[in-house]
């Protein structure tokens, strides 16, 4: 698998002609292969009819004119919390829109595990090359053969006190110039409630989904500077939102200290299914050796700093 998909490095030194080349071979690679399927119709029904029940919080659609009508797509969204594998296949059910999502299998327990393979999730283990290479084939395969695609450029959830968008990965394009479909630029708003919540079922008044405008990506292109591109294409998209709905995010001024570190809590330790481990995520984050910031706690002084909030350091509640 590794001579079939090369470093993003060695791909932006090929010319123009050994591009096309080069992604319409793993094209045809892809065409050619066949993957185990644990998903069903049925299983995918049980799913979305399982999702309304699940969320406390209304439902919001809005950009839908912007999603092809005979076609699939690649759909790269923003990455909140535990909820976006059930929200993904109701908002999809409601579309009516076949879609399989790609996802990580290293923080899955086995219950969550066995969910997301009923759901068409394409599983990988981010810590091994060679299992995030075939997951790529195959996502692209599902894609080829006429299923929308869901991918988190992100890698894992932002939980970010006020930057929109995490630096993102450059596999959401990649899949685009194997499969030549467009990008949809989604984004998965949760709107908080302004209080500290007792459990994290009430963290939440709503979810705005929002499809932006298609994004053409061309084999040709460079894949890291088109990743940059739609990355900031989604940070406006979620600034606009912020600014409609009233809420501000402008610097850590603006940002209620206590609400913030008890809505981060509960969306890490008190979510139905899933634990977040902030030091496991933070591994796979683009330039995650680079000091990047993705939460912020309290130190030992009280003071707001970025950093991790740990599970034995349980916040007050009221």
């Amino acid at each position: 698998m590794e001579n079939i998909i090369l470093p993003i490095k060695e791909v932006e030194k090929m010319n123009l002609e050994e591009k096309r080349t080069y992604y319409q071979n793993i094209y045809n690679f892809c065409l050619k292969q066949k993957y185990k399927n644990y998903s069903s119709s049925l299983s995918k029904k049980m799913i979305t009819n399982l999702a309304p029940k699940l969320r406390n919080y209304e439902l919001e659609i809005y950009g839908e004119r912007n999603i092809p009508l005979y076609d699939s797509a690649i759909f790269l969204c923003n990455h909140s919390n535990s909820h976006e594998f059930f929200t993904i296949h109701e908002v999809f059910h409601i579309l009516r829109r076949n879609v399989t999502p790609f996802g990580a299998s290293d923080c899955l327990n086995p219950l969550a595990l066995k969910l997301f393979q009923l759901g068409d999730v394409t599983l990988i283990d981010r810590a091994s090359r060679e299992s995030s290479l075939n997951g790529m084939l195959e996502f692209s395969k599902k894609i080829i053969d006429g299923k929308d695609g869901i991918i988190y450029g992100e890698t894992t959830w932002n939980l970010h006190p006020i930057l929109p968008m995490q630096p993102m990965k450059a596999g959401g394009t990649q899949v685009a110039m194997i499969t030549e479909k467009i990008v949809i630029p989604t984004i998965f708003e949760y709107v908080e409630v302004n209080d500290v919540c007792l459990k994290e079922k009430e963290l939440y008044k709503k979810c705005i989904v929002v499809f932006g405008k298609p994004v053409v990506v061309k084999r040709e292109d460079n894949q890291i500077a088109k990743t940059k591109e739609i990355e900031q294409i989604m940070a406006d998209m979620r600034r606009k939102l912020w600014r409609q709905l009233g809420i501000k995010r402008n610097s850590l001024d603006d940002i209620n200290k206590e609400v913030y570190l008890n809505h981060t809590y509960l969306k890490k330790f008190d979510a139905l299914g899933f634990t977040y481990d902030s030091e496991h995520e933070f591994q796979f984050m683009l330039n995650a050796q680079n000091g990047v910031e993705n939460e912020y706690c309290l130190d030992e002084k009280g003071n707001f700093v970025p950093g991790i909030t740990h599970k034995n350091r349980t916040l007050q509640l009221k």
